[in-house]
């Protein structure tokens, strides 16, 4: 039986509305967030976020440093922006780009999904060599192969002569494992 899961209304201790005094979704900045001008902070860019590069998996996402409670912490735009527009977050699920690209946090594009579904989602690998998703040269058989992960088990759906029945096959397969 699914347990249902809790709707968070923080992040990393934030409370939404401390983040809701400070911080404004503003869809003419980069980021998509822009600073609640205040008293007595010199130098505030009326927009936030800065680019930055994740050490493990090289993704690129926009991300704003708040303090509370004196202390920092950094956090992504894109997971404020979706806890300002819809007033929660829900507890383990990620954030998702819908268009596979990370720096446009746009509400529109914006929506949560589960762990395995995000990985659904994910660009092809720079690795990947026939262009197309869950297909690879099997060098063995000197035929392609189509087969995909889902719900962490391997699905297996055959070796191919020809490339284009290969991506016929795939296409259908990650609509009936991924919808």
């Amino acid at each position: 039986m699914n347990a249902i899961k809790e709707r968070i209304t923080s992040i990393s201790g934030i409370p939404l509305e401390h983040i809701q005094s400070i911080l404004k979704i503003d869809p003419s900045s980069p980021s998509g967030l822009m600073w609640i001008p205040r008293e007595l902070h010199f130098n505030q860019k009326d927009k936030c976020g800065t680019v930055r590069i994740g050490k493990k998996d090289g993704y690129r996402r926009f991300t704003v440093t708040i303090t509370y409670d004196k202390k920092q912490y950094t956090v992504t735009c894109s997971k404020i922006i979706f806890l300002l527009a819809n007033g929660f977050l829900t507890e383990g699920k990620y954030i998702d780009h819908i268009d596979c690209n990370s720096l446009n946090n746009k509400i529109e594009n914006l929506r949560e999904v589960t762990a395995c579904q995000n990985g659904h989602n994910s660009k092809i690998s720079k690795i990947n060599t026939s262009g197309n998703k869950g297909i690879t040269w099997n060098k063995k058989n000197k035929k392609w192969l189509v087969q995909m992960v889902a719900n962490g088990k391997f699905h297996y759906f055959g070796l191919y002569e020809n490339k284009e029945d290969a991506i016929k096959v795939s296409i259908e397969a990650r609509k009936k494992l991924h919808g």
